[in-house]
């Protein structure tokens, strides 16, 4: 029995970078894992495989969280496949270009723009 054993994880972006290394490591200690990627469904099977063939439980969600709305989206899936939910990641950005943090605005942050 691991630490996480009987305990449900929601990770957003969970198919790259640090997403996925939360994912693998949560899954690795015994959480079951439910994970939203974008774009890629090869990296998200990828991720599952890792996961599952170390013994962990993961699933994947497609979802584009920067479309406005989606984000409820995600409530349904982890409702049907998860026993309740202990720990949410939320791991998902949008890279929309480089602008130095002191000429960074609000609307530079408006998804909804």
């Amino acid at each position: 029995m691991t630490v996480l054993t009987g305990k449900a994880a929601v990770v957003t972006g969970g198919s790259r970078g640090i997403g996925r290394a939360v994912v693998l490591r949560l899954a690795r200690d015994g959480a079951e894992v439910l994970f939203t990627y974008a774009r890629s469904r090869d990296a998200a099977d990828e991720v599952v495989r890792q996961a599952e063939k170390a013994g962990g439980k993961v699933r994947a969600v497609q979802l584009d969280l920067a479309e406005p709305g989606t984000a409820e989206e995600l409530l349904a899936p982890a409702e049907r496949q998860l026993d309740g939910l202990d720990i949410l990641v939320n791991n998902a950005a949008v890279h929309t270009g480089a602008v130095p943090i002191a000429e960074t605005t609000e609307a530079d942050f408006d998804m909804g723009a």
